[in-house]
């Protein structure tokens, strides 16, 4: 039975890391309008999403991921990301993750004017998904992944 409805979606490439070490490379499809505000949808959002598993289409297969198993991903810059045009206005850091490996970007702080340190932030932040910004890619870390992390110069 096929159906005339269609939900139009945009493709996204994400590259995967599991907690295991695998890196599955892949495209995912993301909502022309965002649940919560009125421009397209990013990974962020898609990972961030109480929902437990993602679509990664790769080489023409759907494989079906568990958020809880990705330490991080990785997805290029996106013109239309004005955000994210203004890395160097975020706070710098540099985060290493349980597996040794280092990130460095910029995280921006959603915070309220009473507590505006990286350490409050991090400290309520209520997603599973941290964005560190860099000029070409956001890597989108796990929080569970983070060994540690220290603001840079």
């Amino acid at each position: 039975m096929s159906s005339d409805y269609r939900i139009e979606k945009i493709k996204r490439d994400l590259s995967v890391t599991l907690k295991n070490g695998t890196k599955l490379d892949g495209e995912i499809f993301l909502r022309p309008v965002s649940r919560y505000r009125s421009r397209p949808e990013e990974p962020t959002d898609l990972l961030n999403d109480a929902e437990p598993f993602f679509v990664l289409m790769r080489n023409g297969e759907v494989v079906l991921v568990p958020k809880a198993s990705v330490s991080h991903a990785e997805t290029p810059v996106h013109h239309e990301d004005e955000d994210l045009e203004v890395a160097a206005l975020g706070v710098p850091v540099e985060v290493t993750l349980l597996d040794g490996s280092l990130c460095e970007g910029s995280i921006f702080l959603e915070t309220r004017f009473d507590r505006p340190r990286l350490l409050d932030f991090l400290n309520s932040y209520p997603h599973r998904f941290l964005p560190i910004v860099s000029p070409r890619q956001v890597l989108l870390v796990n929080t569970d992944t983070i060994a540690h992390m220290r603001e840079v110069a």
